[in-house]
C-alpha cells in the first residue's frame, strides 16, 4: 500500500472523528461483508460511501462510527482492501505497512507492537499508536494491523480518542476478521 493510501486512509479515519470517548464496555454483533466477516460493536453505524474519500490504490472496504460523541469526537473503524502485487502472508503486510505509516502521519509515537492469531490462526502484526493526520487535527489513538486473504489483504484501522482506556476490546475485535469465500 502505498504512502497516499495511507494517507486517505487517515483523513478518512479523521473525517470521521475528532476528540475523546471514554465507553468502557462493547456489545458486539457478527457483521458480513463482501470478502470478510468480523465482529463490530453493535451501536455503530456504517458510514455511507459518499461520505467516504477516494483512495488511489484499493478502496474502502467498510468504514463504521460510534453513534456516541464525547467531545465532538465519535471512535471508528475502518477497512481498507486492496489487491496484493505480490504473495505476501498478514504479518509481513502489517510490519511492511507499519514502516511506511510512521512517516505518514505527524506527531507519531508508538505505544505498542505485539503479535495477534485471527481465529483461522493466521498470525499479523497488531500496532497500538497515537498520532496526528496533519499538524491541524487533534491527536488520536489508532489500532492497526492487516489480514491476507488470498490476493487481497485488509487493512483493518480503528480510530480512537485519546482518553479511550484500554484497547483490548478492540483488539478482540479485530482477531475475529476471517476471510469470506
Amino acid at each position: 500500500m502505498n504512502l497516499m493510501n495511507k494517507i486517505t486512509l487517515t483523513a478518512c479515519v479523521a473525517l470521521l472523528s475528532s476528540c475523546g470517548s471514554t465507553d468502557t464496555s462493547i456489545s458486539t454483533i457478527p457483521f458480513a461483508w463482501e470478502g470478510f466477516s468480523m465482529s463490530t460493536p453493535k451501536t455503530w453505524i456504517v458510514v455511507d460511501k459518499a461520505a467516504l474519500p477516494v483512495t488511489k490504490n484499493g478502496t474502502i472496504a467498510l468504514a463504521l462510527t460510534s453513534t456516541d460523541i464525547v467531545s465532538g469526537y465519535s471512535n471508528n473503524m475502518s477497512i481498507l482492501k486492496e489487491r496484493l502485487a505480490e504473495a505476501m502472508s498478514s504479518k509481513k503486510y502489517s510490519i511492511v505497512n507499519y514502516a511506511l505509516t510512521t512517516s505518514a502521519y505527524a506527531d507519531f509515537v508508538k505505544l505498542e507492537e505485539k503479535a495477534i492469531a485471527f481465529e483461522d490462526k493466521d498470525e499479523s502484526n497488531l500496532y497500538i499508536f497515537e498520532a496526528k493526520y496533519n499538524n491541524t487535527t487533534p491527536k488520536q489513538k489508532f489500532i492497526q494491523t492487516s489480514k491476507v486473504c488470498g490476493d487481497t489483504v485488509y487493512l483493518i484501522t480503528f480510530g480512537l480518542g485519546l482518553t479511550t482506556g484500554g484497547t483490548t476490546k478492540y483488539e478482540d475485535l479485530i482477531k475475529t476478521f476471517t476471510c469470506s469465500k
